[in-house]
């Protein structure tokens, strides 16, 4: 015998499951969401690849963010819809790049459109499946080895 005596009551049973339901949730999102990165990394490449040159800053703002429980309920997501947000979305030498991406996406006035991040979609747009199953399988491969799920 262990030497311990403890006993799971009505309250305290009805919180543990709480607990256990929120960690199931939020190891499932952390999950999708790995798969969702596996998916954008090739894009991701490409687009630094082909964004313009002139500083490199627009190369260096690519990347990806997680969209936050109250920013997906803004946007219209469903309960337990997961998403991340990629374009050029990074602070460089302290300016925000996301408005001056677009305009090199969608061009203005007085100046063309240059896109890099929707031609970087579309050449990677084969085998999304296959990069989202295997990224969502090495999280989950990790949280194992790690113990945090069996």
């Amino acid at each position: 015998m262990s030497g311990f005596d403890w006993q799971v009551q009505g309250v305290h049973l009805q919180e543990m499951q709480r607990e256990l339901k929120a960690l199931e949730d939020n190891i499932k999102e952390r999950a999708i969401r790995a798969g969702l990165v596996s998916v954008v990394a090739p894009v991701k490449r490409t687009a630094k690849g082909d964004a313009p040159t002139d500083s490199g800053d627009m190369a260096r703002a690519v990347g990806h963010r997680n969209i936050n429980k109250r920013q997906r309920g803004r946007l219209g997501f469903k309960p337990g819809e997961v998403g991340i947000l990629v374009g050029t979305n990074r602070k460089i030498n302290g300016r925000w790049q996301g408005r001056k991406g677009m305009w090199q996406e969608h061009g203005t006035e007085r100046m063309g459109a240059n896109p890099f991040l929707w031609p970087a979609m579309q050449q990677h747009q084969s085998g999304v499946p296959g990069r989202f199953y295997q990224g969502l399988a090495k999280y989950l491969d990790r949280q194992r080895t790690k113990g945090a799920i069996v």
